[in-house]
């Protein structure tokens, strides 16, 4: 197992964790529909089950990647090792670049994803409502496949993970990750009832202000111990590599 899979679980749940406006105005319709029209289901029982589905679709998506990368590990052949490392701490870069100024760039992956989108609507329809947890926890899977370039932006760290379970994770801590604002969108649509307005991401604006610039440093410190660790196992000897490279793997 790679060095770099705590720095990048840490990366993709703190991506996901002040990413809460994205999440908020991506998905807020999502969470309106279903609070505002659930059924028999408490508004409790309801958020439980699709966030579950939700949160099981990117695990899936992390093993699927983590495998991926995994058979380049397997073949042994190292440029191929050290181009996986460096596309994932390339993607640490970008997103604690992201997280200190604008992302606007995570907006333009998502049409990637609308083809397969298209094909998942009709089964969609057929589990909305949702009037059991089953029909719930299924309409979450469904929403995890949802175009999101948030999404995409932490599926390159599963790759370059180097296996199933470690890919799983890092996903598994981005679902974990977006709770917090998911839940906040739940709690507010299941108290308003339709009698009101929603603001994302109100909730949780000022803590973002501090806590955004802090979490993107961090990571683009994590992006460059990458490059500093694949420097050192492309054969760098020099001490100043060494001692970048052992800020995240220890």
């Amino acid at each position: 197992m790679p060095e770099a899979l705590t720095t990048q679980i840490g990366a993709a749940f703190l991506l996901a964790l002040l990413g809460g406006v994205h999440c908020a105005g991506m998905c807020g319709g999502f969470v309106g529909a279903m609070q505002l029209n659930r059924a028999e289901l408490s508004a409790a029982t309801l958020a439980s089950a699709y966030h579950a589905g939700r949160l099981t679709s990117y695990t899936c998506a992390g093993l699927i990647a983590g495998s991926l990368g995994g058979a380049v590990y397997a073949s042994g052949f190292l440029p191929l090792q050290l181009l996986l490392l460096g596309v994932g701490s390339a993607m640490l870069l970008a997103i604690g670049a992201s997280m200190l100024g604008k992302r606007a760039w995570l907006a333009r992956l998502e049409p990637l994803g609308a083809r397969l989108w298209r094909a998942l609507m009709p089964y969609a329809r057929k589990v909305y409502p949702p009037r059991t947890r089953a029909q719930a926890y299924a309409a979450g899977l469904l929403w995890g496949w949802i175009p999101c370039g948030m999404v995409y932006a932490a599926l390159p760290l599963a790759l370059a993970s180097g296996n199933g379970i470690g890919g799983a994770t890092i996903m598994a801590a981005f679902g974990v990750g977006t709770l917090p604002a998911m839940l906040a969108l739940d709690v507010a649509f299941a108290r308003v009832g339709g009698t009101g307005r929603v603001e994302p991401g109100g909730a949780f604006a000022g803590a973002r202000q501090w806590l955004r610039p802090v979490a993107g440093t961090m990571i683009v410190v994590f992006g460059v111990s990458g490059f500093a660790h694949v420097a050192r196992v492309a054969g760098a000897g020099h001490p100043a590599i060494a001692a970048v490279a052992s800020i995240c793997h220890r």
